[in-house]
């Protein structure tokens, strides 16, 4: 009907950004085309499109400036991709509505997902295939970061929730809602799913970028524009580790047990989760060990304000933590005695014996894994009564 031939995004451009890409194409049919035009005079004449005019249109935690031209583009877009009848009942079911639907979204580093993961309460870890066309996901599917010879790996998957948000704002943004489901409070909770992924046997993820997306079908999308913030790092890691579906369970675990947590204590366990992280995306076997031995002081002996039998705190306690049989906490005793051997050797001279970096490297695996396996059980479990457990009080 709109007698226009179907538009195509060029394979080669100099121009990286998707969104320029599409509105270099789109608004030259919007300004040039008599199809374009008679696109935006339809628009002009619709009294809900008028009463748009100056207002903003919300991506969820930012918004931009309504544009009429625009609308024209995604509308064309959409006419491109659903054929005119689904571009008419999308673009009226966004012009009648005072709320829409939004991809509240937090793009994660160090992890990659074959399928999308449903966690409790519909957040979902997707693959990057699966997110929605965006600028955000064109760069990071075709750019790496070279630091010298390594490489930088960008987001291979995002942690995702889908919010109702209010269509327009004022000047000002409105009131956040008193729900539990608010766009703020969901960020909130993407970035500790994050963190609490590290707890995971052999995952370092680390929050990369958070921003949202309308639903594709959604105007403005694309042509909406775009935002977000991003937060630094020491250390960033150059990697990505397959989480399992199988992890699901265990993750919907640590994500309940935290969320029963008082404020100070789910800032103690992010702060664990972050050194924890750290240690696993370090190269240098000194950092590794130093940051690794430090996440497990915190786990094991944050009540010991005199500094007392630090050492063998750590070890008793840890192993009677996880220790189910003699033999087993005897084992755990082992491991956790070299970790803290170790990490001493570091801290006081700065630097590993030969045999000491061997060792290390032979058994970092498993000093590992007993620090996430403490980590997860006293998310879940909460802090023990440190006496009872070396005593074997039940």
């Amino acid at each position: 009907k709109l007698n226009m031939p179907e538009i195509e995004v060029e394979r080669v451009a100099s121009v990286r950004d998707l969104q320029l890409r599409l509105v270099a194409q789109y608004s030259k049919i919007v300004r040039d085309t008599k199809a374009g035009q008679k696109v935006i005079e339809v628009l002009s004449g619709d009294s809900r499109v008028a009463k748009l005019d100056r207002k903003m249109i919300s991506r969820g935690d930012n918004a931009g400036q309504f544009n009429i031209e625009a609308l024209a583009m995604w509308f064309l877009w959409c006419v491109n991709e659903h054929g005119q009848e689904g571009a008419e009942e999308h673009l009226n079911k966004f012009l009648d509505s005072e709320n829409i639907k939004i991809i509240n979204t937090l793009w994660i580093t160090g992890i990659e997902v074959e399928d999308a993961i449903i966690l409790d309460d519909n957040y979902i870890i997707k693959p990057i295939n699966e997110m929605p066309e965006s600028s955000d996901k064109f760069n990071f599917t075709r750019s790496i970061l070279g630091i010298g010879h390594q490489e930088v790996v960008f987001p291979k998957c995002a942690i995702i929730k889908l919010c109702d948000v209010t269509k327009e704002w004022g000047y000002k943004p409105p009131k956040l809602l008193e729900s539990r489901n608010n766009f703020q409070s969901v960020s909130f909770r993407l970035y500790e799913i994050a963190l609490l992924l590290n707890a995971v046997d052999g995952i370092s993820c680390l929050p990369f970028y958070s921003t949202s997306y309308p639903e594709p079908t959604t105007p403005l999308g694309v042509f909406g524009g775009g935002g977000g913030s991003a937060q630094l790092y020491d250390v960033i890691g150059y990697g990505a580790t397959k989480l399992s579906a199988k992890s699901k369970t265990l993750v919907d675990s640590l994500v309940v047990a935290y969320n029963k947590r008082e404020s100070p204590e789910k800032d103690r366990i992010q702060r664990i989760l972050g050194r924890l992280s750290q240690a696993k995306r370090r190269i240098q076997v000194e950092e590794k060990i130093l940051d690794l031995g430090i996440a497990l002081e915190m786990l094991l002996i944050d009540d010991n304000s005199t500094n007392e039998q630090l050492a063998l705190s750590f070890r008793l306690r840890g192993s009677w933590l996880l220790g189910d049989s003699a033999e087993d906490r005897e084992n755990k005793y082992k491991l956790l005695k070299e970790i803290y051997s170790y990490r001493s050797e570091v801290a006081h001279s700065g630097v590993l014996k030969s045999k000491s970096r061997e060792n290390i490297y032979k058994n970092y695996r498993e000093y590992e894994l007993v620090a996430e396996n403490i980590c997860q059980k006293i998310i879940r479990e909460g802090i023990p009564d440190w006496d009872k457990i070396v005593l074997d009080i039940k």
